[in-house]
């Protein structure tokens, strides 16, 4: 087996515990690994501004995968690559979801909009400690802008039935939407052919380390793709039946602690060259 140079890692219930918040003996675990000149980054589906605070108590200076792989982004949150999709090309999808009772969220930039306040939307903004702006169906239908995903908020059964219904009367949906489910309630849409896995390829052609030295470790189906671009994909104890097929290691432990089960499994000691490399790309952090 070739030596992992590379961890990439899932937040929400992956490296995050069920409470959304990062153990501190987890923190402290990879802040060492990466003093010693070990390589860690996290794959995420949350936008910068709700990922910092992780970033910052990691001590990470590597680029990070934002908004499940449509941005790429330095640990200081300058943008390396993005995609998008046209807000207004989602106007009837998200009146309907609208309409069956789904919650909306709409990420562009640092901003996370909703289309109306309730007690789903109030638990999304403590859990991400922000608060979501108001944007009307009006506005969604006249925008030029573009944002890099949504999550339709809600049984996710319901939200992917609808996704489909929509995608068949759409050729243009086809190709430019992604959908995955990231937590239990949640179905993102994303830039069409974007995923963790594609995030992924570019972030080891940047980085210039093969991607049978990478690890990358999840929770989740929006996982699945990062788990089979990498050369060992890991799924923690608390996954899904499908993505635990598709591992090549499964972890006894739930969440962090399976984080930090694969670590010591993989992790025999930092390799002198990705030493070198997180030196040299540690000065991305001031660019």
């Amino acid at each position: 087996m070739n030596p992992i140079r590379l961890i990439v890692s899932d937040l929400d219930g992956t490296l995050l515990s069920a409470d959304h918040t990062l153990p501190s003996s987890t923190a402290t675990t990879i802040r060492e690994y990466v003093s010693r000149g070990g390589c860690f980054t996290l794959a995420t589906g949350r936008p910068f501004i709700t990922a910092r605070p992780i970033i910052q108590q990691l001590g990470l200076a590597l680029p990070v995968i934002l908004c499940n792989g449509a941005v790429l982004a330095q640990a200081n949150g300058t943008t390396l690559e993005r995609s998008g999709i046209s807000l207004a090309s989602l106007y009837n999808l998200l009146n309907a979801a609208d309409q069956s009772g789904l919650d909306v969220l709409l990420f562009c930039g640092d901003e996370v909009q909703t289309l109306a306040r309730n007690i789903n939307i109030a638990a999304y903004e403590r859990k991400e400690g922000i608060t979501c702006s108001l944007i009307s169906l009006h506005e969604i239908q006249e925008c030029g802008t573009e944002i890099e995903k949504a999550i339709l908020l809600g049984p996710v059964e319901q939200s992917s039935r609808l996704f489909a219904e929509f995608v068949d009367r759409s050729t243009a949906l086809q190709s430019s939407i992604a959908a995955f489910q990231s937590e239990d309630n949640y179905l993102e849409l994303v830039p069409g052919q974007v995923s963790k896995g594609t995030a992924l390829q570019q972030l080891a052609a940047i980085l210039e380390i093969p991607l049978d030295q990478v690890m990358a470790i999840g929770n989740q189906l929006n996982d699945l793709p990062m788990l089979q671009a990498a050369g060992i994909g890991v799924a923690v104890a608390n996954s899904p039946d499908e993505l635990k097929q598709a591992a090549d290691y499964v972890c006894e432990a739930n969440y962090s602690e399976g984080v930090l089960e694969a670590m010591e499994r993989y992790i025999e000691a930092v390799d002198p060259q990705s030493s070198n490399l997180y030196k040299e790309v540690g000065g991305m952090r001031n660019v």
